[in-house]
C-alpha cells in the first residue's frame, strides 16, 4: 500500500478547511490501485448503501440484489413480513445464491450448486445428504445477515456491524426531502417497469465530483441551463449531504415539454455521502433514487429506482434524461477519468462564491473532505 494513502495531507496543494483556498484530491487517489483497494474497506464496507425502495417488496419472497464492490447481498421480505438483508452466498461452497437483480422465491432459496436450501428468514432448510456428516446441525448453517435500515422508505444495508444507524446521522436530510416533497409516501413504482441504468468508464469519485457541482452546467448541460436558471440555483452542504435547488424554472425550455401548472415547479438533487442520490425534476410528481455503484477503479454504475404517484412517467423527461443529459454527462466523466493519468495534471483549484451559489464547486470541496477523512482513518 502507498505511503501517501497514509498521510492524506501530503499533497502538492493543500486540501483545506476553506474551500475558497483550497484544491482538489490529487489525481493519483482516483487512478491507483491500492486506494481502490483501501475505498472498499473504508469506504463502502462501512457505510450505507442504497438498495430499493419498499415498494419493491410487496410480499414475502421479494428480493432485490445489490453488488457492493466485492460484496454481494440481497434484501428479502420473509413470512412475517419483516425485510431482512443477507450476503448472497450459501454456506456450503459459496456459490452465489440469487441472481443479479430483482424477483420472488415463492418458498425456499435453493442455491443452483448442490441444492442448498434456505427459508425467506436464512434458516438452513434442507442439504441433500448431509445427515450422512456426523453431529450436523442445521441451525450452524443459516444464512449471514447484514445490517439493514428503512431510510426515506428505502432500504439501506451496511456491511459494518457497528455502523450508526442513518437516522441518527442523517435525519436533517430525511427531514429536508420529506418537506420539499409532501407526496413522498404516495409514491410507487411504475407500470411498465423499471427505468435503465447507466455504465461509465470513470470511478466512482469522478461521477460524485460531477454530480455534486454545476459550474459546467451553463457550458456542458445547455438544455437543462434552459429549463432550469442558472442565476438562481442554489447549492448547500450539511453534514453527511449535499442539496442544489433550481426555484427558476422556464416552462418554455429546450429539455422537455413542460405545463407551467405542473405540480412540480422545482427541481432538487440531494446526495448522501458517499454514493446516494435522490433526484427530482420539474413537472409531474416523481422521484429518482438511484446509487453510484464503483465496478472497478475506472468504471462505475449509476443504477436505482424511479417511482411516481401516479405510477407512469412523463415520456418526454424519460427520453430527455435517458437520451441528452446522461449521455452529456457520462462523456464529461469519461473524459475527465482519462484525464487524470495524464501527466499534465495532479490537482486543480476549487471555484466557488461566498453566496454558495450552484455554479460554485464548494460542494466537490465538501465531498473531497469526506474522502479525505474516510481514507486517513
Amino acid at each position: 500500500m502507498l505511503d501517501k494513502t497514509q498521510h492524506l495531507s501530503d499533497y502538492d496543494k493543500p486540501l483545506t478547511d476553506v474551500a475558497q483556498s483550497s484544491f482538489t484530491l490529487p489525481s493519483y487517489l482516483y487512478t491507483d490501485p491500492d486506494v481502490y483497494e483501501l475505498e472498499k474497506e473504508r469506504i463502502f464496507y462501512r457505510t450505507w448503501q442504497f438498495v430499493a425502495h419498499k415498494e419493491s417488496f410487496q410480499k414475502p419472497g421479494d428480493y432485490v440484489t445489490v453488488q457492493i464492490c466485492d460484496q454481494n447481498l440481497f434484501v428479502m421480505m420473509g413470512q412475517d413480513n419483516q425485510l431482512r438483508a443477507f450476503y448472497n452466498v450459501c454456506q456450503h461452497r459459496a456459490h452465489e445464491l440469487l441472481p443479479p437483480g430483482r424477483g420472488n422465491v415463492n418458498a425456499l432459496i435453493v442455491c443452483p450448486y448442490h441444492a442448498w436450501a434456505f427459508s425467506q428468514e436464512g434458516l438452513l432448510h434442507g442439504a441433500p445428504r448431509a445427515t450422512q456428516r456426523p453431529g450436523f446441525n442445521k441451525s450452524d448453517y443459516s444464512l449471514k445477515q447484514a445490517r439493514l435500515e428503512m431510510f426515506l422508505d428505502c432500504a439501506f444495508v451496511n456491511l459494518d456491524e457497528s455502523a450508526v444507524p442513518l437516522a441518527n446521522v442523517a435525519s436533517d436530510l430525511e427531514a429536508d426531502v420529506r418537506v420539499r416533497l409532501p407526496y413522498m409516501d404516495k409514491l410507487r413504482l411504475p407500470t411498465f417497469g423499471l427505468l435503465g441504468d447507466s455504465t461509465i468508464k470513470a470511478g466512482w469519485k469522478v461521477v460524485v465530483d460531477n454530480y455534486v457541482e454545476c459550474y459546467h452546467c451553463d457550458h456542458a448541460h445547455k438544455d437543462f441551463a434552459n429549463l432550469i436558471s442558472m442565476d438562481t440555483y442554489q447549492h448547500d452542504t450539511f453534514g453527511l449531504w449535499a442539496r442544489q435547488v433550481g426555484s427558476d424554472i422556464r416552462p418554455d425550455n429546450t429539455a422537455y415539454k413542460l405545463d407551467e401548472n405542473a405540480p412540480v415547479m422545482h427541481s432538487v438533487f440531494w446526495y448522501l455521502w458517499p454514493n446516494t442520490t435522490f433526484n427530482v425534476l420539474p413537472g409531474s410528481e416523481e422521484l429518482n433514487v438511484s446509487a453510484i455503484r464503483p465496478l472497478g477503479l475506472e468504471q462505475c454504475e449509476f443504477t436505482g429506482e424511479s417511482l411516481s404517484v401516479s405510477g407512469e412517467f412523463d415520456q418526454q423527461r424519460v427520453d430527455y434524461t435517458n437520451d441528452v443529459l446522461m449521455p452529456e454527462d457520462i462523456s464529461l466523466c469519461e473524459s475527465v477519468q482519462r484525464g487524470l493519468k495524464s501527466k499534465g495534471y495532479t490537482q486543480g483549484p476549487i471555484i466557488t462564491n461566498e453566496e454558495r451559489l450552484g455554479r460554485g464547486e464548494h460542494a466537490i470541496h465538501h465531498f473531497h473532505r469526506m474522502v479525505q477523512q474516510a481514507l486517513a482513518e
